[in-house]
């Protein structure tokens, strides 16, 4: 149904969970970590750091263990948005119009979603090289040049040019030797070989995540569209309280978490580049940037409480110094992304479920007024208690409270990718929104 239309990339994603994590980071060990330490470029150490491909955590870990275990979770999440489809339309809750001959709903989503497949691969591919380019472009320029500007920080990628590195990164016990150019070939292919790697995750993410999005699109379109030819129906006594869609809630839960990993992985990489950027470790950051905060500098002329507000402002706190332009740039081109695919259609769905709860609680509030004109009072006890279901039912499939919980943690970090500070920000606006409701309801269970 999702991947009928991608020859590969389906039988990827239909294989079994447990051979795409160990495949994937087998070629992950096979193509990033022997060649690394068949190269020597495992291991680069410096007066302050050791920037070898052993110790870029981002590289080491991320390639051959995280990615594998999200590409993993993603195959798995595949398989449960084909059986949500299936349980949703047994259960009744999606139904085709009585005045509408159509195929079935499994049916039209298949189509909807093969006439977008090659649009949406396209899509992916060209967003990868834009953003493989924007991170790497200066990379090449140095081996063509055999001097590295200024705008790539010091790596194992650039190791080729250690010895012109100077400063904090001064390398030890480390050094091309008189084969020199023989190194920088090596240096050359293992940097093409990873970086290829990496742009091959950053697609095979950016193509699920496009899908995963399509899936939820079509659900919108198909069933809440003007010309809809589907339709929703609620479960107005659903214990659960999410009227019927506890399946596409678990759905819900599984996308968000995978979405959680990947604006992390997009923080984590910030954080790095302000680590190498400065050349100073990200604790020291810390210390520098947010304790200027809390005691401001004296140098400061403006009174309390304006110069910890100026100093919030400073580039030094938001960590732009000194960072890699070019890396910055991938990471903003992977957060925006992950980010609009996740909100919109997720809103999508959640005012579909919303137009119909009201239309349902209309229905029976006229059902309501009916039973009693009829003085049918069992019919009215019954109402009344699908009536109190579906008003305290959950827009948000996956439940109100968790739904804001995820997308809150996403929004911030996304936001923490961009500056790190605004990470701060969104958690403690959330967490004032959320000590302002739990007052509110303390006062107004007081004064009932």
């Amino acid at each position: 149904m999702l991947y009928s239309s991608h020859s590969v990339l389906g039988v990827l994603f239909t294989s079994p969970p447990w051979k795409v994590f160990l495949y994937a980071s087998a070629a992950a060990c096979l193509l990033l970590l022997l060649p690394a330490w068949l190269l020597h470029l495992h291991s680069i150490p410096t007066t302050s750091d050791n920037l070898g491909f052993f110790y870029t955590y981002h590289w080491s870990v991320v390639y051959p263990i995280i990615i594998p275990l999200l590409l993993a979770m993603a195959v798995a999440v595949s398989e449960r948005m084909n059986s949500c489809v299936v349980q949703l339309i047994k259960d009744g809750r999606i139904t085709t119009r009585p005045d509408r001959n159509e195929p079935s709903y499994a049916e039209a989503l298949s189509r909807y979603l093969q006439a977008r497949a090659k649009k949406l691969v396209i899509i992916a591919f060209v967003i990868t090289v834009i953003v493989t380019l924007a991170d790497t472009y200066d990379l090449w320029i140095g081996f063509i040049a055999d001097h590295v500007p200024s705008s790539r920080n010091p790596g194992w990628d650039t190791a080729f040019n250690a010895q012109n590195w100077g400063g904090a990164y001064q390398v030890q016990n480390f050094s091309p030797g008189d084969h020199y150019l023989r190194f920088k070939l090596g240096n050359l292919f293992f940097d093409v070989i990873a970086y290829l790697f990496q742009g091959t995750a950053f697609f095979l993410g950016l193509f699920w995540v496009g899908k995963f999005t399509l899936y939820l699109m079509a659900f919108a379109r198909l069933i809440g569209g003007e010309d809809a030819s589907y339709q929703f129906n609620p479960l107005t006594s659903d214990l659960d309280f999410c009227m019927g869609l506890k399946p596409m809630g678990v759905l819900f839960n599984n996308f968000l978490s995978i979405t959680v990993v990947l604006t992390g992985l997009a923080f984590l990489k910030r954080l790095y580049l302000i680590d190498s950027g400065r050349g100073q470790p990200f604790g020291m950051y810390l210390q520098t940037s947010f304790w200027n905060i809390i005691q401001p500098s004296k140098d400061n002329p403006l009174p309390f409480p304006f110069n910890h507000f100026t100093e919030f402002f400073r580039s030094g706190c938001w960590g732009i110094d000194g960072l890699d332009v070019s890396a910055l740039i991938a990471v903003v081109f992977m957060t925006v992304p992950i980010v609009v695919i996740c909100f919109l259609p997720l809103w999508q769905i959640r005012t579909l479920v919303d137009k119909r709860r009201s239309e349902e609680l209309d229905r029976l509030q006229a059902e309501h007024a009916e039973a009693l004109r009829l003085r049918n009072y069992d019919r009215v006890q019954l109402v009344q208690y699908e009536k109190q279901c579906l008003e305290k039912a959950n827009i948000w499939p996956n439940g109100n409270a968790r739904a804001k919980r995820y997308l809150t943690i996403i929004f911030a970090l996304a936001a923490g990718a961009f500056a790190p500070p605004l990470l701060a920000i969104v958690l403690a606006g959330s967490f004032s929104d959320g000590l302002v409701k739990y007052f509110k309801l303390i006062f107004h269970s007081r004064t009932a």
